[in-house]
């Protein structure tokens, strides 16, 4: 059978009191060492994660440039085409213009034709064409 282990004796309150003492401190530092640790690598952390919001966000007007680029290129497209077949209507009616009368103008000679036509008409009709031209500006007010 083995020996019995040999505790200290108590020597009274006194000398207890100092190893728990000694022992508590020896608790407290390893516990500040760990809080220590674990704060140093939440700090890390919090620095790796701030490094790249900061490339993020030098990112941020390049990403925003492309999404309206992309957004802008559709519109672009549609307005060139819209431009190309205006632009073949235009030569479509200055083919259909006798004498190559400019388009702008085009609109008050028919509407001064129209008006000479109205006067050759019967009377009833002539009401008519007056009201239209007076509602479209073109002529005198209807009598």
């Amino acid at each position: 059978m083995p020996p019995a282990p040999h505790w200290p004796e108590d020597r009274g309150a006194g000398a207890s009191g100092t190893q728990a003492d000694a022992a508590d401190a020896l608790l407290a530092s390893h516990q500040q060492a760990w809080k220590r640790e674990s704060l140093e690598k939440e700090l890390a952390a919090c620095r790796e994660e701030l490094a790249a919001m900061r490339a993020l966000l030098d990112d941020l007007p390049r990403i925003f440039e492309s999404k309206f680029e992309n957004r802008l290129r559709p519109l672009l497209e549609q307005k060139e085409r819209l431009l190309h077949g205006n632009e073949g209507l235009r030569e479509q009616l200055r083919q259909l213009q006798p004498g190559g009368l400019p388009i702008a103008g085009s609109l008050m000679p028919a509407a001064t034709h129209d008006a000479e036509a109205a006067v050759s008409s019967p009377p009833r009709q002539r009401g008519w064409a007056r009201n239209l031209r007076h509602a479209f500006g073109v002529g005198q007010p209807p009598r």
